[in-house]
């Protein structure tokens, strides 16, 4: 649940970027408070805009953005958990080894989580170098998600689509908000949300908030300049895949 990267890379991906643009690239993680299977949710965008293509095409830029977050069709996600390049894993694990048993005791978890937990921390550094470099991001990721401008038309679909999970798939993603940094973002604000995000996962009541910041901001001075290089290939790699199979809005 790290949505400033998701946002910024549907930015880049569409001409013109609209509020179901924005949902769609929120609304896989919102498997935290929706209930749905993490599967269904990342790995069903090409599924979701066939179905919108022929109930709903008003919807469409939202399985746009849903293609863009997810891991198949291969989306921003596939490449930064599982698999980019020649690595075993996607990016961010990559930039997370060196990290694994740190982030593990910082949140009071087992090690053999550590590696998991590390790719959160390149996560949240991403994050917050994104906030850095674009300060209005977080403020339109709270007003997409406070004011979800023509969800409540799209919802019965997605309902038919996904099926119903624990609440509402509308009422799925404002129910992010308070496991989001957003205004503002630092490392101790990433590393707050981020100990609520472990307690409801893993019933962890505390992680090491201040342990979990400083290693936030060791993580984003050492993946620079890597981390642009990735995104500027990914989203690449990502516009041409939508291009390719005419996945445009109608």
């Amino acid at each position: 649940m790290f949505p400033l990267t998701h946002i910024y890379a549907i930015d880049r991906l569409v001409p013109v970027v609209g509020p179901l643009h924005l949902l769609g690239a929120l609304f896989p993680d919102a498997v935290l408070t929706s209930g749905l299977p993490w599967e269904r949710t990342h790995r069903s965008g090409a599924a979701l805009y066939a179905f919108l293509s022929e109930r709903y095409p008003a919807g469409l830029s939202f399985a746009i953005g849903v293609i863009s977050h997810g891991s198949a069709p291969p989306g921003l996600d596939y490449y930064g958990d599982e698999r980019y390049g020649p690595f075993e894993h996607g990016y961010a694990f990559e930039e997370a080894r060196p990290y694994a048993v740190r982030a593990a005791e910082i949140c009071g978890l087992p090690e053999e989580m550590g590696w998991w937990k590390a790719h959160n921390f390149v996560e949240m550094a991403l994050e917050w170098l994104l906030a850095c470099q674009e300060p209005d991001l977080g403020s339109r990721v709270r007003q997409t998600l406070e004011h979800p401008a023509g969800l409540e038309e799209l919802v019965p679909h997605l309902e038919t689509f996904f099926g119903r999970g624990r609440i509402g798939l509308g009422e799925s993603l404002p129910a992010m908000l308070p496991f989001l940094a957003l205004e503002p973002i630092a490392p101790e604000t990433l590393a707050e949300r981020y100990q609520r995000q472990v307690r409801l996962k893993h019933g962890v009541e505390a992680i090491h908030t201040e342990q979990a910041a400083a290693l936030i901001e060791e993580i984003a001075a050492s993946i620079q300049p890597r981390c642009w290089d990735f995104l500027e290939d990914v989203l690449g790699r990502i516009g041409e895949m939508l291009r390719l199979e005419g996945w445009t809005a109608l």
